[in-house]
């Protein structure tokens, strides 16, 4: 319980701060250094932003983004910062929501009878939401407008990046896990060890942003 209260703190630190993450996060500040870059796209962009967003990407070939044109990409940089921000705002409630069904999932190892049906039930419809809420995430970073720049070198951003990797990658194997645990129950373990490494690395993912270098 102390180690629930300590992560739920925690927890709350960051929603607190999430303002001034979401005002000063270098991720969101290309609007004002859009007039300074002679460049319209980045020359290295991820695989989904080069599809949807590229300067033949299906998003320009259908209609939804226009011309790239400097007017055009000052609009498509403002729909990122938009996106960026429910990417901020979900994700710490996602989270959240993890860090309940943490809570949920240790009660569950312990539980026995209509108790052990009453958690499970819950830790369920949880992991239901989470799931929504993560998907939410990923997909207004992955599929949001690039940036007009690739800064160079280590930052906090980067550390945010390669840390979502890991998550998403634990994401995946703690639903499938789930899945298997009913018939093989001796994959408990790997499931929780799972569940905890997703947290882990999705929760530093968080803190990380609140450092700029």
């Amino acid at each position: 319980m102390k180690r629930f209260s300590f992560l739920l703190f925690l927890i709350v630190l960051s929603i607190s701060s999430f303002a001034q993450t979401v005002t000063g996060d270098s991720l969101l500040s290309d609007l004002e250094t859009a007039t300074e870059q002679p460049k319209l796209l980045p020359d290295k962009m991820l695989l989904s932003q080069r599809i949807f967003w590229g300067e033949k990407g299906l998003y320009r070939k259908i209609g939804i983004a226009p011309e790239l044109t400097a007017e055009n990409r000052a609009k498509e940089l403002k729909v990122r910062r938009t996106m960026f921000k429910i990417h901020q705002a979900v994700g710490l409630l996602t989270a959240a929501g993890m860090l309940a069904q943490g809570f949920l999932g240790a009660k569950l190892y312990s539980a026995g009878g209509d108790n052990y049906t009453r958690i499970k039930k819950a830790h369920e419809a949880t992991a239901m939401g989470i799931n929504i809420a993560y998907a939410t995430t990923a997909l207004m970073a992955f599929t949001a407008p690039p940036a007009l720049v690739n800064r160079k070198g280590v930052s906090n951003i980067k550390i945010h990046k390669y840390l979502s990797y890991v998550h998403l990658t634990g994401m995946i194997t703690t639903n499938v896990l789930a899945r298997q645990i009913s018939e093989n129950f001796k994959l408990k373990p790997y499931h929780r060890a799972a569940a905890y490494t997703t947290f882990g690395a999705y929760f530093a993912s968080i803190i990380i942003l609140k450092f700029e270098f």
